[in-house]
């Protein structure tokens, strides 16, 4: 019963590893996501008239896809679009920036957008190379400490 209660311990501790690593990886994903958007509506604006809310069903982005499903797109697509942000992403900083993203969309004429797609762009990009620096630096980390943490624990308890 011991050793089963040991591996049980080491093995908590090493998914508790991974899932640390699994969510710098994910945030990421999110970013890189989020940047592949700010560069598709930058070429949409600039070279098509279509509507935002047409834009944003049309785009294979995870933000763009969350926020189609909600109810509150039709009557206000931007505010969809910002709770979609809201529930993806985790980090304060990602989120600050997403809802600024999203307030300035459709907010003034196409040059007054790409300007702030340009500069969404740009944090989007600053905050994914922190974010694959990160991942890089503390992936391994995480899971050599939610196993020796796991290891740690089953030596003191036994």
């Amino acid at each position: 019963m011991k050793l089963l209660g040991a591996a049980l311990l080491i093995f908590s501790g090493l998914l508790w590893g991974l899932s640390r690593s699994a969510e710098l990886r994910r945030r990421v994903e999110l970013l890189t996501d989020l940047l592949r958007l700010v560069r598709l509506l930058s070429t949409e604006i600039a070279y098509s008239a279509r509507p935002l809310p047409e834009l944003l069903q049309r785009s294979p982005s995870r933000f763009c896809q969350m926020a189609a499903e909600r109810p509150s797109f039709e009557s206000d697509p931007r505010a969809a679009l910002r709770e979609a942000g809201e529930e993806l992403l985790g980090d304060p900083g990602d989120r600050a920036m997403f809802r600024d993203f999203a307030a300035g969309l459709g907010a003034s004429g196409a040059q007054g957008q790409l300007e702030h797609l340009e500069l969404c762009g740009a944090l989007a990009e600053a905050r994914l190379g922190e974010a694959r620096e990160a991942c890089r630096e503390k992936q391994r980390l995480y899971i050599a400490l939610g196993l020796f943490g796991g290891l740690t624990v089953c030596l003191v308890a036994v």
